[in-house]
């Protein structure tokens, strides 16, 4: 059975193989007869496509022979009504030219068509001039951003003209290369627009800085020096609010009494021309908006100007400018130099104010866009910075010179020991330099910033510390001498305590005693050294009442008289003359102590509580030892005051309603 099978698979096998090698011979055959017949149409194909290119070639030459007047009118008109299609036919020129010049460099064609060329981008220079001037932005101050830590770029153009003009620019400057192969070397269109660019954007920019000082009244472009100009008031500082002016500065040392501190300042508050606190603030302001418009140009000049002539596009533009700002800026300085001279030491606050703006902007756009602030046109405010750093250091160690040295030592205090004005106005400006410690800290260190790095904290906190700490040591040394300019030492110890206590309280209300305490390297505690030397001065004050003590002393360890004893004449002599001496002094006493102040209320309390407990307590033991003695016919013409009596008369001490 195996052996059929076998033979009749074999047999199949044999004629598939015949019938597929008699198929192959047919295609064989077959493609003998359809092959010359493929290749015949090949070859026409062939010819076809290059005799369809050979007339695209020739209608595009034809067209170039065309092209010059198909495109006069078109190229010779203006830009405006549609940009990409006038650089559509700028290209077509450019092809033309090329073609002739590599063609036939010596046609008239080539010379009328780069005639026409020339035209055309003599029109695109004209119309990106016109844009610019035409489709700028009307940039005001609701477009600016005053507060927050990095400076916004504001859109000068709009949209689509800042599209247009960058296609104008990019074709120019792909161009620029042929240009220069094809032209004189006086055309150079880059160079145009940018010459172009920076003749409107310098105007631009120059009015819009005007528009935005104007709207803060503030005069950079003036013909005369700005800030010079004006009459106006004295100047204020801000303190959280309040303003740190003569009148202020008393006020705040009344502590609930009607008395001020004394009348005859030693850090005055003078006219001057200027009132540097508000033109600080403004010019501030200012310099914010300046920013802005400096990093949006900027960055428009990145997509409007080729590469190679951005950076001193950008120094052209700003530069004017940026020399106006600087006068305004070194003007202002100058105002609170003269100021801050004649003694007027709240004058460094605006610049103070005035640093931290300028360092703010000076951080913001080296950190954010890399600017540099080292060479032209940004420069100055890196020089302004400079200039107010050494203003401020040299202000504020000729304030501590000042109040150590204090040159009108004898004429400016009071009569009535008050606390005195160059107290009051020296722990006020402490305060606020506090207010200011970072600024100020890196100040007296006499370093600026560097972008984001700052002084450690530790630093400036010890920086400050080291400073107020010898701020107060400088007045703790001119009040010790301005009191010997009294005659009379209770009231010179009470001018001081006076003093010391408007101190103490100061220390106490503010964040000055912590700072002191938690970084001074003597780790002295200020409170218990106040408190010690107003204790002290007390008891030099007590004096005054010494002759009434040593009279009650006597009287309340002497002889002992009943009522019914008989007084010798020398015994009665000396039983008036005790109550005579108290009377008398007691009554001169509120003579003069009632022309005397305590402005804190609670001080003044303490020191006639004092007082009260000191006198009255041994004055009524003298009372009852004698008022039933007989050493008078009239025992009340000597005991004149009761207890309560002397108590009232005590509590009129510093009251000048009275």
């Amino acid at each position: 059975g195996h052996t059929v099978v076998s033979t009749q698979s074999t047999g199949l096998t044999e004629n598939m193989k015949e019938r597929l090698t008699q198929f192959d011979d047919r295609l064989v055959r077959l493609k003998g007869q359809i092959m010359p017949v493929y290749e015949e149409m090949q070859v026409k194909i062939r010819a076809q496509t290059n005799g369809e290119l050979a007339i695209k070639e020739l209608d595009k030459v034809a067209r170039y022979y065309c092209l010059r007047e198909e495109l006069d009118s078109t190229i010779s008109n203006n830009v405006s009504s549609s940009v990409p299609d006038y650089i559509k036919n700028m290209k077509e020129l450019s092809k033309a030219i090329r073609f002739f010049l590599d063609n036939n460099p010596n046609s008239n064609e080539v010379k009328k068509l780069k005639e026409l060329f020339h035209t055309g981008f003599k029109k695109m220079c004209e119309e990106f001039e016109d844009v610019l001037k035409k489709r700028s932005r009307n940039v005001n101050i609701k477009d600016m951003t005053v507060d927050g830590e990095k400076i916004p770029a504001i859109p000068l153009l709009q949209p689509e003209a800042k599209q247009n003009l960058s296609l104008i620019s990019k074709w120019v400057a792909e161009n620029h290369n042929f240009v220069r192969r094809n032209y004189p070397p006086n055309v150079d269109f880059v160079r145009d627009i940018c010459t172009n660019y920076v003749t409107v954007q310098k105007k631009y920019l120059r009015e819009k800085l005007e528009m935005l000082a104007n709207a803060e009244q503030l005069a950079i472009f003036a013909n005369a020096t700005p800030i010079m100009g004006r009459r106006v008031r004295n100047a204020e500082v801000t303190r959280k609010g309040s303003k740190l002016t003569r009148d202020n500065v008393r006020r705040q040392s009344k502590r609930g009494h009607k008395r001020t501190p004394s009348d005859h300042t030693s850090i005055q508050t003078i006219k001057e021309d200027i009132n540097v606190e508000q033109t600080a603030k403004s010019y501030a302001k200012v310099a914010n908006y300046f920013a802005q418009l400096i990093k949006s140009e900027y960055y428009q000049i990145q997509d409007l100007i080729t590469p190679s002539y951005r950076e001193r596009v950008f120094v052209e533009i700003v530069e004017p400018a940026m020399t106006h700002f600087e006068d305004e800026g070194m003007s202002l300085v100058e105002a609170a130099k003269e100021q801050t001279r004649n003694n007027n030491w709240v004058a460094v606050f605006p610049l103070i104010m005035l640093y931290q703006s300028l360092n703010k902007i000076k951080c913001s756009l080296i950190s954010e866009d890399q600017l540099d602030f080292e060479a032209p046109p940004l420069a100055p405010i890196s020089k302004l910075i400079s200039v107010i750093t050494a203003r401020v250091k040299d202000d504020l160690e000729r304030f501590k010179c000042f109040v150590e040295d204090d040159a009108v030592k004898t004429s400016n205090v009071a009569s009535d020991g008050t606390v005195h004005q160059l107290t009051s106005n020296v722990m006020s400006i402490c305060g606020q330099l506090l207010t200011y410690e970072e600024t100020v800290g890196t100040l007296l260190k006499g370093v600026q910033h560097q972008g984001t790095r700052k002084l450690p904290q530790s630093n400036i906190h010890r920086q400050m510390a080291t400073y107020i700490n010898g701020i107060l040591k400088a007045l703790e040394k001119n009040l010790e001498s301005k009191s010997k300019v009294y005659d009379n030492k209770c009231l010179s110890a009470l001018f001081l305590m006076n003093n010391y206590n408007y101190i103490r309280n100061n220390l106490k209300e503010s964040e000055i005693l912590t700072l002191l305490q938690d970084n001074h390297h003597d780790g002295v505690d200020l409170d218990a050294r106040y408190i010690d030397w107003i204790h002290k001065q007390m008891e030099v004050y007590r004096l005054w009442y010494q002759p009434m003590l040593n009279a009650m002393a006597e009287a309340t360890t002497g002889t002992v008289f009943r009522e019914s004893d008989k007084l010798k004449d020398s015994q009665k002599d000396a039983i008036k003359n005790k109550f005579k001496a108290f009377n008398t002094t007691l009554e001169e006493q509120l003579r003069i102590q009632q022309k005397w102040a305590i402005p804190d209320s609670q001080f003044r309390e303490w020191v006639r509580e004092c007082n009260i407990d000191a006198i009255t307590y041994k004055y009524d033991d003298m009372c009852k030892k004698y008022e039933k003695v007989n050493f008078s016919s009239n025992n009340k013409k000597y005991i004149i005051y009761s207890t309560d009596d002397v108590e009232k008369t005590l509590s009129m001490f510093f009251d000048q309603k009275f």
